[in-house]
């Protein structure tokens, strides 16, 4: 039998964070009741942490873990990204014993049915975000998160009727932290975020359509700060998580008279969030 290298004492005996695979992709079907299943094409990162008496890690042992895992959802009638992110940081902390943490990351295009300015029916991809971090310490511990990030466009408030200019692309996401057993809609993330831009993009508008998207967006001018601020005041509204449930939002609008573009982040509690929004 060849010996382990991977178990053997390194050279230098350094602890490293984060060490394992990127941009493995895979086709999810995922089962709905009584609808057809969702397809998704999704990108995984899977990391475990690597202790000063480790030389390496058995990468292939994350993937054996995604493949296994991957086979088993198609038996369950509902599976949340997020659970699926869940299951497989348990399998691969379970598969590397010398290991304290483990993280998965899944980002997949979801195709949703959105309606233009006048109620016609078209196509809509937007990113969905799905993470999970698991622990070892005493007991397992586990945090999850899920989130999306969709494309808009944003109208500075310094501009009017009467100024000539071109509006900026945005892209804006928004990532909530989930307690155990608890399920926050896909659905809900991605209308927080429409709702908190001047306006969102669209496939393809008629004439009289685009007019009314341009008049929307005039109407509700808005920098990237502003973008952010209102998510987060939206998403302490819309979902009654624990206040030490983390929530993260982002607006980056892309330069049009510049080259550079303009970017807003919070990374925060919802704890946090409530209390400054009662002051």
């Amino acid at each position: 039998m060849l010996p382990d290298v991977q178990m053997r004492l390194p050279e230098y005996r350094i602890s490293l964070s984060r060490v394992g695979v990127t941009k493995v992709r895979k086709l999810l079907e995922i089962p709905t009741r009584g609808r057809r299943p969702i397809i998704l094409l999704a990108d995984l990162k899977c990391f475990v942490d690597l202790p000063p008496s480790q030389k390496g890690t058995h990468m292939s042992r994350n993937l054996e873990a995604i493949n296994e895992l991957l086979e088993e959802i198609t038996k369950k009638p509902v599976y949340e990204l997020e659970g699926l992110c869940e299951d497989i940081v348990l399998e691969i902390l379970k598969r590397h014993d010398y290991a304290s943490k483990c993280e998965v990351e899944m980002e997949s295009e979801l195709m949703v049915i959105g309606k233009t300015p006048s109620n016609r029916k078209e196509q809509e991809f937007v990113k969905i975000i799905a993470r999970a971090n698991a622990y070892r310490n005493k007991d397992i511990s586990v945090e999850k998160e899920v989130g999306a990030e969709i494309r808009g466009i944003l109208l500075h408030p310094h501009w009017d009727k009467t100024m000539i200019g071109s509006p900026q692309k945005a892209r804006a996401s928004l990532v909530v932290q989930t307690p155990k057993a608890w399920i926050v809609k896909i659905q809900d993330i991605i209308n927080i975020l429409e709702e908190s831009m001047s306006s969102k993009s669209y496939g393809y508008l008629t004439e009289e359509e685009e007019k009314a998207a341009m008049r929307k967006a005039l109407a509700s001018p808005k920098s990237t700060s502003a973008v952010v601020s209102e998510i987060l005041a939206r998403a302490v509204e819309k979902f009654d998580l624990p206040d030490e449930m983390r929530v993260s939002a982002k607006c980056i609008a892309e330069g049009t008279l510049f080259t550079s573009n303009s970017y807003c982040e919070r990374v925060t509690t919802f704890g946090k969030l409530k209390a400054q929004i009662k002051t």
